[in-house]
């Protein structure tokens, strides 16, 4: 049949188990599970909660959304529309664009999946272990949680549904986002008090009660309930399972993966699911597409080596841009002068010909950063989550983990929230300095609540870039109109490349040039209206169908 409305993903994926009409002679069926017999034991719970994790694989073009994302924010920018990112940041969208039904429709079908188990599960609760039962149970909910908090971050108020909905009774106006939450607090609480706190290697990407409570953390943080976003992650902290990683640069790479810092990550397997993340990341020399792009916004964000933005910092030298620069601009971002795979990184127009490394020592190449049309459009690439033993082998089959939740979320988030409450201790400053003193930047002092915010956010916005934070984060501190609305900048003008100019960063941390339009090259033009913009549209496509739900204002 066809169904009438994509919360009735709600019903198609119970129907993956039943034939959803009658059935000849009523008979189970002995070649495929059926909605009478199965969950009826731990093997096919197992396999539906496999299937329920599957949704973790939220992709476009085989790259994970959470890398997508920030691409439509000011601080990274996505050649060719991948993912409909660059219409996002635009703001040239109306409610029937594409992308607001397709995450509306994925969520949605991730939640039917955690509630068809919950729903059926109970048929095995005489034949498994107690303890069994009960942390299958909460891995569900944990599932549903999560899939949760996305749709009311970028959707706020929608239909909260706890079971499998038949079609009469599929029309669900919208819950408020408050009510939401609340019943994520209920799901994450009884996931951390039922999910184990560390896993053994074979269970390796199951979620724990580290999760569960980090989770809780960052969907409290979302909707401004500081004093819950501040506790969960404190218990976090408390459970002494977790720290951060020695390199930062090493953690995106396979070197670093699952380390200790790691909360929850997607997973891959060469054989089994892998990801075009090293394609959409890489330099045009090894055969990648340098889609997905840093912008120059996000470059002059990063302060000096002394903790000041580089308008007020002595050590900021604009010849020698790169240079006393927070370690994390490098770690995270190739920058023009350095060395990728093997090729010298350059994107001044005439450097036509660079130098690479090879089995005889260096020699002289045509540089396809110049001289390809679709060489980065920005001057910069992604050092984050590209690891060069994918290259070129592996550019369309990493299997690169890719970290959902890690500690230095969990750290950032419980300053923020302390720091948000005027509860600003020791603990505060410590949580901050754990990130900061990591890449050899120095520590900060208890300070006011307005310096302290200024120093959390930066804090968030270098550290977590290219992790999916930044849509929420500029919503929820209510500095998107300030930050999206302008001009992209591309490359420098061939005539100003050497400019020595050194942009004023204003206080939202966004550098400001004088003729920006002179000096560089402008590859789009983003438009954000406050009073329709911090929310995504409800899809015109499920209220055509479902009057119950109301759109979201300005639309």
């Amino acid at each position: 049949m066809k169904l009438k409305y994509h919360i009735i993903a709600l019903i198609a994926f119970a129907c993956t188990f039943s034939s959803c009409e009658k059935d000849l002679l009523t008979k189970n069926p002995l070649d495929s599970p059926s909605s009478e017999t199965f969950f009826s034991n731990q093997t096919e719970i197992d396999i539906a909660l496999t299937g329920a994790y599957r949704s973790f694989y939220w992709h476009s073009q085989r790259v994970p959304y959470i890398l997508w994302l920030d691409a439509s924010t000011d601080i990274a920018w996505s050649r060719g529309d991948f993912g409909s990112m660059l219409t996002a940041q635009g703001g040239q969208y109306t409610t029937e664009t594409d992308l607001f039904y397709e995450v509306w429709t994925h969520m949605f079908t991730a939640i039917a999946k955690a509630n068809n188990i919950l729903d059926n599960m109970e048929r095995a609760v005489d034949v498994v272990s107690p303890e069994y039962y009960a942390d299958a149970q909460a891995q569900a909910r944990f599932l549903r949680a999560y899939f949760y908090t996305y749709l009311i971050g970028l959707y706020g108020d929608v239909p909260w549904v706890d079971h499998i909905l038949e079609l009469s009774n599929a029309h669900l106006p919208r819950t408020p986002k408050a009510e939401v939450l609340q019943h994520i607090y209920e799901d994450l609480d009884f996931a951390a008090e039922n999910l184990p706190t560390t896993r053994p290697s074979t269970e390796t990407g199951k979620v724990t009660k580290g999760a569960a409570l980090a989770l809780k953390a960052r969907a409290a943080l979302w909707l401004d309930d500081f004093q819950t976003a501040a506790e969960a992650a404190k218990a976090v902290m408390d459970l002494g399972v977790y720290e951060l990683y020695p390199s930062y640069q090493d953690l995106f790479q396979y070197k670093g993966a699952d380390s200790k810092e790691s909360i929850l990550s997607q997973h891959y397997n060469i054989d089994v699911f892998v990801t075009q993340v090293p394609r959409y990341l890489a330099n045009r020399e090894a055969a990648g597409y340098s889609a997905l792009v840093p912008t120059q916004t996000l470059v002059d964000m990063y302060r000096c080596t002394d903790g000041k933005p580089i308008d007020e910092s002595p050590l900021y030298n604009p010849l020698k841009p790169f240079e006393h620069r927070d370690p994390r601009l490098d770690q995270s971002i190739v920058i023009p002068g350095e060395w990728i795979n093997g090729l010298w990184f350059q994107t001044h127009p005439d450097s036509t010909k660079t130098f690479k490394q090879t089995a005889n020592g260096i020699t002289r190449v045509n540089n396809v950063e110049v001289t390809n049309a679709y060489a980065t459009f920005t001057g910069y690439l992604w050092n984050k989550y590209m690891d060069e033993a994918d290259l070129p082998e592996n550019i369309t089959q990493s299997s690169l983990p890719v970290m959902m939740i890690r500690y230095a979320e969990v750290l950032l988030t419980y300053a923020e929230a302390k720091i948000e409450r005027n509860e600003i201790d020791q603990s505060v400053v410590d949580a901050i300095n754990q990130v900061r003193q990591r890449v050899g930047m120095p520590p900060v002092s208890l300070a006011g609540q307005e310096e302290m915010r200024n120093t959390v956010r930066y804090e968030r916005t270098v550290e977590l870039a290219l992790e999916g934070f930044r849509l929420f984060d500029i919503r929820r501190w209510h500095i998107a109109e300030h930050v999206m609305p302008g001009n992209v900048l591309g490359r420098r003008q061939k005539a100003h490349w050497f400019d020595p100019i050194t942009p004023d960063i204003d206080p939202y941390g966004h550098p400001i040039y004088p003729n920006e339009s002179t000096i560089f090259q402008i590859i789009s033009v983003n438009q954000f209206r406050k009073e329709k913009n911090y929310l995504w549209p409800i899809p015109q496509r499920e209220i055509n169908i479902i009057p119950e739900l109301t759109q979201n204002p300005g639309y």
